[in-house]
């Protein structure tokens, strides 16, 4: 339940593959005489061959020819593809970091499979990913959720724990489908046209892993393990009490904080008649810092610790259990995602934090 995935549709979002496409069903319809336009293309964008051929040629086509038509028009696109793949800017990046960041990884793409291989073997991702669903792999295309559905399964991940990234209407209505998130990024269609999902950019370029997570709801605290705590050896039982609560830990460390970190740790109430003695208290003997991850991991660890003042903490969390006033109260724990973030860098650099 813990497991987090990313599941990516190929082209328009990895690799820039569209005028190559175009030119092909180009190719094929021109020999049956229909004038295949960048419009009809852009309609029929992301969906499955068979589909954009019925769309095109209508609804009694003969399935043989059908068939005979989706061969060559991926023959032909092959041919104009093999030396010509470029991904589109930051998608190759966004792979490499979702991989450190242990994220599960499909490649769901309508696809023939043949054209899936081609592409990421010629852009080096051929080994990112742990399930590749093609177009022969589902007997419906999008928007059916059918192939996410089944890359998620393939993935052991729940689908309320997968992301889609994805450029296609149909795609991000099939995501939506399957009870994914969904990133849409704006490289064949208008912002307005992808309403439906998540998130929305124009570039991967300027996605973060954490945007990713906070859209599954994952985020990261600060926790902090008092002087009172370690001297009275509750440590080991505040840390298991968390990890209790399906929370991760991701960074540790042990060190004495000085008062110039401490009153930085505290600066929000630096106008505050207490300010001088958290000060003195914090850093008046050794702590462990800690970062926890997991899902609302600020809420989750709030509600763990009690009130503030052990006195009106409830039985059965840390600081009710545990706090002997409010100075003592044994656990620091960030107050929101935002206080988090600047209270992480205080102790932690990016190289600190595993994943």
């Amino acid at each position: 339940s813990k497991a987090k995935a990313v599941i990516w549709d190929m082209d328009g979002v990895i690799a820039d593959t569209a005028p190559y496409h175009l030119n092909a069903w180009q190719q094929v319809f021109q020999k049956r005489g229909v004038n295949f336009t960048e419009e009809d293309f852009r309609h029929n964008f992301g969906q499955r061959n068979d589909t954009i051929i019925r769309n095109t040629l209508g609804e009694e086509t003969p399935q043989s020819e059908i068939d005979a038509i989706a061969r060559e028009k991926e023959r032909n696109f092959r041919q104009l593809v093999r030396q010509n793949i470029k991904p589109f800017p930051g998608a190759i990046k966004l792979i490499k970091l979702l991989k450190k960041h242990s994220f599960k990884m499909a490649l769901a793409s309508s696809a023939p499979i043949e054209n899936i291989r081609l592409v990421i073997k010629g852009l080096g991702i051929n080994n990112y990913f742990q399930s590749i669903i093609c177009g022969g792999d589902v007997t419906e295309g999008k928007p059916s959720p059918q192939g996410f559905l089944l890359a998620a399964q393939r993935l052991g991940v729940e689908p309320k724990n997968c992301i889609v990234i994805e450029d296609a209407i149909a795609g991000i209505t099939a995501a939506k489908r399957a009870g994914m998130y969904c990133l849409a990024i704006t490289n064949t269609h208008p912002r307005q046209s992808l309403a439906e999902a998540d998130l929305i950019v124009d570039t991967l370029e300027e996605v973060r892993v954490s945007d990713l997570e906070r859209l599954l709801g994952i985020e990261r605290s600060l926790v902090l393990i008092k002087p009172d705590a370690i001297q009275r050896g509750l440590a080991g039982i505040i840390i298991s009490r968390l990890e209790r609560e399906g929370l991760k830990l991701v960074a540790l460390k042990m060190l004495h904080l000085d008062k110039a970190s401490a009153k930085q740790l505290y600066a929000i109430h630096t106008d505050k008649s207490f300010f001088e003695g958290l000060v003195n208290y914090i850093s008046s003997a050794p702590i462990i810092a800690i970062v926890f991850e997991g899902k609302k991991a600020v809420e989750v660890i709030r509600k763990t610790m009690g009130a503030t003042d052990p006195a009106r903490a409830e039985a059965g969390t840390i600081r009710g259990d545990f706090g002997l006033d409010i100075e003592r109260n044994v656990i620091h724990g960030s107050d929101s995602v935002e206080t988090a973030d600047e209270e992480i860098k205080l102790f932690f650099s990016q190289d600190e934090i595993y994943h």
